[in-house]
């Protein structure tokens, strides 16, 4: 094959592609804001907008891709060892304009509005089943997206919040457990959600609280302490990679 057709062949791949956002593209541009506004104080916005053209609006407003940018944040902010202030927010939103490109506003909001917490993951959708056009007899007609529907078809009877699974932590051989937002408790009593079969560990020997958008781990009064990289800590935000020493077993927590 000569060098013209490979040009011609990759010039061919990329107007067949162009105006056709990926998910993997959008984890990464939305990554990519996170980390670029962090402050001097370590803080990120918790809102963020992201702006698409029409055709890829309705092509990606999905519940699982929501959440699955609402994960890409939260593991951001633990990667880039800042915080963040407020309840999180992420949606996805059509340009006013023609072009295709991707467009993310970011803000510091109060109590920003949030509609995944409450969406059922099981009967998603995607949203361009759910569109109406403003006139049927005419062909260029305006495709408008029905909220109403498309939040009702997410949604089931009784609502739960939706889990997101940030971190994991493991002792290198058979447990491992899942780090969400809720509180995790670790120490050889049966009850912990991590059971340490190990007799220097207190029977409720530390646990792990989700402060801020980050992992706090607090050492809950045991007998021999808890070390985090080997240094003995009351509490401590984890990063990824730390390794945590509980009586004489080595856990590591690592972002997923």
């Amino acid at each position: 094959m000569n060098l013209a057709s490979v040009i011609t062949g990759q010039l061919a791949n990329f107007f067949q592609r162009r105006g056709e956002v990926e998910p993997k593209e959008l984890i990464k541009a939305l990554e990519r804001e996170v980390a670029k506004q962090k402050n001097k104080d370590r803080v990120v916005p918790n809102s963020y907008t992201i702006y698409l053209c029409e055709e890829d609006c309705h092509r990606l407003s999905a519940a699982r891709l929501i959440k699955a940018l609402h994960e890409a944040v939260e593991r951001k902010v633990i990667r880039e060892n800042c915080f963040m202030d407020g309840k999180l927010s992420v949606k996805i939103k059509k340009l006013t304009t023609d072009e295709n490109e991707i467009v993310i506003k970011s803000e510091y909001v109060n109590s920003p509005e949030s509609e995944v917490d409450t969406i059922n993951l099981e009967n998603d959708v995607l949203s361009h089943t759910l569109i109406e056009s403003s006139n049927s007899n005419d062909s260029d007609a305006t495709i408008i997206a029905d909220k109403t529907k498309i939040i009702k078809s997410m949604r089931s009877s009784p609502t739960r919040k939706v889990e997101y699974n940030l971190a994991v932590i493991s002792d290198f051989k058979t447990a491992e457990l899942i780090c969400g937002e809720r509180q995790i408790y670790l120490g050889r009593k049966e009850t912990n959600d991590f059971v340490l079969e190990d007799d220097s560990a207190s029977r409720i020997h530390a646990y792990i609280s989700y402060e801020r958008h980050r992992h706090i781990i607090y050492d809950a009064g045991s007998l021999n302490g808890t070390l985090v990289n080997k240094k003995p800590i009351s509490s401590c935000e984890l990063n990824d990679g730390d390794k945590i020493l509980i009586g004489n077993t080595t856990l590591t927590y690592k972002v997923l």
